[in-house]
């Protein structure tokens, strides 16, 4: 499939019809695009999934799209979700995660062409050389000493490293953590791990994630940050009282450590499943105003909802097809293919 959309985009490009759908009149859509981590994707040990795209085409990609449309900030989009008025499509920028690479490589793009990033940072790792149960799981893959394995819980599958390759594994392996019936996280990493015959990153790693200090300088920079819960967990696996824990301590930490006001939230992996109506409850009780959901799609003026602001993944794309992607969401609304 992903080789269908970049052939599209190809073609769209050498005849003209992305151009044309440049300009064709717009409709007063909010746009926003998501990235995790930005770098060479093939040269991390962990999961190069997270990669977004790399540097040089992310300053492409900021410079096309300040080019082409409005580009707002959180506090703009706070105003919309209140009932603000939206006439014209405009495009915001958004991180999860909190990687360092943020603050190394993206900072500097965004800020060289002023436009605003807003980071989503999970406290528990922030400033730590934790590693998250996505990365472990990709290191353990990667290293595996077994071509074919197979996992029980929380229902059985089987891999084949040798057929689908490293990376595929890694994602169907993701696929089956993320599933609402896998609750104990250590049980699964510690059946991967005898799998694989692979153990999970040691303990000294190097540091992955930003830090305070620098979160403070991206801050006073023109960034903006929001809660991305405490330690990641999905919350739709986690009680009401677990739920509301986790919004509570990372808005306390965040607002401790910013010295502003945190009311905004990204839902950890943020598909249709991940949050719920008990969620929303929970974020309401911990005051927060807005929450930015993740499994695409583009928000028309009049419908944006608080809770559920859709958000679209960038994903290491051609230029052609962010082009064409955008093109299409400012025309029809709701298109991200």
């Amino acid at each position: 499939m992903r080789g269908k959309r970049e052939l599209i985009s190809s073609i769209g490009a050498a005849t003209g019809a992305t151009w044309l759908m440049e300009r064709l009149p717009h409709r007063p859509v909010l746009m926003i695009l998501n990235y995790h981590r930005i770098g060479d994707a093939s040269a991390t040990e962990y999961d190069s999934g997270t990669f977004s795209c790399t540097a040089e085409e992310f300053d492409w990609q900021i410079g096309y799209l300040k080019s082409r449309y409005r580009m707002t900030t959180l506090d703009e989009v706070q105003e919309l979700v209140a009932g603000g008025r939206l006439s014209e499509p405009r495009v915001l920028i958004t991180f999860d995660d909190g990687y360092i690479d943020n603050y190394q490589l993206a900072y500097p793009v965004l800020r060289r062409h002023g436009v605003q990033g807003v980071f989503f940072v999970p406290t528990a790792f922030t400033g730590t050389g934790r590693i998250p149960w996505w990365d472990a799981v990709a290191y353990i893959v990667k290293r595996s000493r077994q071509t074919r394995f197979r996992l029980e819980y929380p229902q059985p599958q089987e891999f084949d490293i040798a057929t689908e390759g490293a990376a595929r594994c890694i994602l169907h392996v993701l696929r089956l953590y993320k599933q609402p019936d896998m609750r104990d996280h250590e049980r699964f990493m510690q059946q991967l791990e005898k799998a694989c015959d692979s153990p999970r990153p040691s303990g000294d790693a190097a540091r992955c994630f930003l830090n305070w200090d620098e979160a403070r300088e991206m801050l006073q920079g023109g960034m903006a940050f929001g809660s991305h819960t405490h330690t990641h967990e999905i919350l739709s696996k986690l009680p009401a009282g677990g739920q509301l824990e986790e919004l509570q301590v990372s808005r306390g930490i965040l607002e401790q450590e910013l010295g502003r006001e945190i009311d905004t939230l990204a839902y950890p992996v943020g598909a249709r499943d991940t949050f719920s109506a008990e969620t929303v409850e929970a974020l309401r009780q911990a005051k927060y105003r807005a929450a930015f959901s993740f499994y695409t799609g583009f928000n028309l003026a009049g419908s944006i909802a608080a809770f559920d602001i859709r958000r679209c993944g960038v994903d290491q794309q051609a230029r052609n097809r962010l082009r064409l992607q955008t093109a299409m969401g400012s025309v029809a609304g709701d298109l991200w293919f």
